[in-house]
């Protein structure tokens, strides 16, 4: 995430289950911290930031025992931590997904040790509270998570069925949660992640990682322009994914979008789409430079650059398990 223009922070998890992080400032070097000691942490859970105000930042992860952690900083105070759910009550290979609507509120949900989809809700002055989006068994325990807030009123939640279908819900401001779905069972793979964006007040994109039958997934996507249905399609049906995948998305500007993912063959792919085109598939890193099951992230901090970090696998820089990254400046080359 970057909460400020010229600062940007990413997190992962370490070999020893431990919470690690890393944070740059405009003109320094990457400097790395450690926020939750050895056996913090589900050694294959995801994580979720973000942050609400320019000087805090709110991070999650899955608990070694299936709880669900979280962290906050303030500047000029350092990491404190504290406990969103109890050991038990989330998959160790579940997902989290995060958003701050408005200031003073965050909201964060997970997928539930039975199947269930689980939220928690902050306002500032008061305490977190849970609550229950979906009942068990309505979700893929290792399935992905996205959300979006399009505007300070509205929040979207989508997240993978236990059958493979790509499920949703809403909520706006004065109503109760309303559920919906956008694909069918066997649409989408059981363990692949899923990303979503609002590039505009009036418009929602989700992707995720389909399912196929095979070894070889592809990225299906479906969009939703306000007035409108959801519209399905599919932006790699031939260039491939690997089955357990995570995604990144972001909109740098108003009129374009960008996702990532690992491919089959462990190399990092990315697809663009600018307003008036057709989705852009293309290879972003090596092959076996990613880890089949490994996370992606990205952020775009200003218009003109993004960033994209990922879990490296053998033919990786510095080898399986490493850090990977790569940033883009408009007009530039890419690097790595």
């Amino acid at each position: 995430m970057s909460r400020i223009p010229t600062s940007m922070e990413i997190w992962w998890t370490g070999i020893n289950q431990s919470v690690e992080g890393a944070y740059w400032y405009e003109g320094g070097q990457w400097t790395r911290q450690q926020i939750a000691p050895n056996g913090s942490a589900s050694g294959s859970g995801g994580m979720a930031a973000v942050s609400r105000i320019p000087g805090s930042i709110e991070l999650w992860w899955i608990g070694a025992n299936g709880s669900v952690e979280g962290a906050y900083w303030y500047e000029g105070s350092p990491w404190s931590r504290y406990q969103i759910a109890p050991n038990g009550s989330v998959n160790s290979e579940g997902n989290l997904a995060a958003v701050s609507r408005v200031p003073g509120h965050l909201e964060l949900w997970w997928i539930g040790a039975n199947g269930s989809v689980e939220g928690a809700h902050w306002y500032e002055g008061g305490q977190w509270t849970r609550y229950q989006i979906a009942p068990n068994g309505s979700a893929a325990v290792r399935g992905g998570v996205a959300a979006v807030s399009r505007i300070p009123g509205s929040i979207e939640l989508w997240w993978i069925g236990a059958n493979g279908s790509v499920e949703g819900a809403h909520w706006y401001e004065g109503s109760p949660w309303s559920r919906y779905q956008i694909a069918p069972a066997r649409s989408a793979s059981v363990n692949g992640g899923m990303a979503a964006v609002s590039r505009a007040p009036g418009t929602m994109e989700v992707w995720w990682i389909a399912d196929t039958g095979s070894a070889v997934a592809s990225v299906d996507g479906a969009y939703w322009y306000e007035g409108a249905q959801w519209a399905r399609y599919g932006i790699a049906p031939n260039a491939g994914a690997s089955p357990g995948t995570g995604i990144a998305a972001v909109s740098r500007i108003p009129g374009s979008m960008e996702i990532w993912w690992v491919g089959p063959q462990r190399e990092v792919k990315g697809a663009h789409w600018y307003e008036g085109g057709k989705w852009t598939v293309y290879q972003h890193s090596a092959f076996g430079s990613g880890a089949a099951f490994g996370g992606v992230a990205a952020v775009s901090r200003i218009p003109r650059s993004m960033e994209t970090w990922w879990i490296g696998g053998e033919g990786a820089p510095k080898g399986r398990g490493s850090v990977q990254g790569a940033y883009w400046y408009d007009n530039g080359p890419e690097a790595g």
